[in-house]
């Protein structure tokens, strides 16, 4: 592969088409989708107009997202940012979640052939339950409590802020076994929607921004799922562990932190092309000097989100190529969701009053972008593990 990444036309091509469809055809529900706190009511509608295979799980007659020859996981970031250039609503509708990579980064073959390949193969949602209300980056204050009781786990404890917590298959639940042990207590439990004891509090949480995506309060009281159900664990010992809990749900976090850096980089990229295009109509206002300096400026914002770009794709070129790097996707994910929200932010300055006008999609999008330096590992818990990935464990 070249160094300078550049994608097949086919890959373009299609990446253009969702870019351009989302635009013009999802776009328009933005405002009504923040305001609903959900999707638009004709969401399926609007998926039915696009002129190419989005991978819908609502309607899998519809075609998968097509193969290209750089993978699936470069494949997911063009997709990704194509997505969200038009708004942050449309990718919850086509179905996501990430408890699935959970199992399959810690599970055991039998628990990978049962939990992971179906839900794949169908598209179906999953859910990722980690931070509760005492904590969200640091990992290892985990108090929801997984305690054995004869051929089951039983789960106590409450969540938050799980992505389709209320829509998902089954959710991966994160729970210590013995709080002394700290972070080596922490495992990961695999609990299916409808199990007796696992109650959505809240089905999407009150937030600032990605106000229409599904995130859920979830508690668990007395909650038992069999011993089959703890992940990279048999009752009988007789498969080792792949990883702790812990190191299992960073491992599962590190392939998708750069489709959160796309995400954010489609709604910079947005606000970039709508206050460039407003801009170029309001030059006769300008001095030639000042001018320049806005049109430099706007180049220069430009060339920013072109860096993030390059790093999460050297990134996911390494895990299609079976050489994952988890400091470079830390990388990027720890530069692009806050260099997207400063480009946003700018975006705004530039275009005055207006900028921040719910006539424009701007400042909702400035909301919007600003959870993508916190979801999947805040950009600070990245610069931690590249410090520690070049200067060792003394590193933050």
């Amino acid at each position: 592969m070249s160094l300078d990444f550049a994608l097949s036309k086919p890959l373009a091509d299609y990446g253009r088409a969702v870019r351009d469809w989302s635009a013009t055809e999802c776009r328009p529900y933005a405002r009504e989708a923040d305001e609903l706190h959900a999707a638009p009511a004709n969401w399926a509608e609007i998926l039915d107009t696009s002129p190419v295979p989005l991978g819908r799980v609502d309607k899998p007659e519809a075609g998968p997202i097509p193969d290209f020859d750089e993978g699936y996981w470069v494949t997911k970031l063009v997709f990704t940012e194509s997505i969200g250039y038009g708004d942050i609503w449309v990718s919850p509708t086509l179905g996501a979640g990430i408890g699935h990579l959970v199992v399959e980064s810690m599970g055991t073959p039998e628990q990978i052939e049962k939990w992971y390949e179906p839900v794949v193969s169908a598209g179906l949602p999953t859910g990722f339950a980690l931070t509760e209300p005492g904590f969200g980056t640091d990992t290892s204050l985990v108090a929801t409590t997984a305690t054995r009781d004869g051929d089951r786990w039983v789960l106590n404890g409450n969540k938050i802020f799980c992505s389709f917590g209320a829509t998902a298959e089954y959710v991966v639940v994160f729970a210590t076994i013995d709080k002394s042990l700290g972070a080596k207590g922490i495992n990961a439990f695999v609990v299916p929607k409808d199990t007796p004891g696992f109650v959505v509090t809240r089905p999407n949480e009150h937030k600032l921004g990605i106000r229409s995506w599904g995130t859920s309060a979830l508690a668990f009281d007395d909650c038992a799922v069999p011993l089959e159900n703890r992940l990279g664990w048999t009752a009988d010992g007789s498969v080792p562990a792949k990883r702790s809990g812990q190191s299992g749900a960073l491992g599962a976090l590190a392939y998708n932190r750069p489709n959160m850096a796309a995400l954010a980089t489609g709604l910079a990229q947005a606000s970039l092309d709508v206050a460039g295009e407003i801009l170029a109509g309001q030059k006769a206002g300008f001095t030639p000097q000042r001018w320049a300096a806005i049109e430099a400026e706007l180049q220069n914002m430009n060339h920013v989100l072109e860096r993030g770009r390059r790093l999460n794709f050297k990134a996911q070129y390494l895990v299609d190529g079976g050489k994952p790097d988890r400091a470079l996707a830390a990388m990027g994910k720890g530069y692009a969701p806050q260099s997207c929200e400063r480009v946003i932010r700018r975006c705004m300055q530039l275009l005055g009053p207006e900028g921040g006008s719910q006539d424009l999609l701007l400042e909702k999008w400035y909301r919007d972008v600003k959870i993508m330096d916190i979801f999947e590992g805040s950009g600070q818990a990245q610069r931690i593990v590249v410090g520690r990935t070049l200067m060792g464990r003394v590193a933050g």
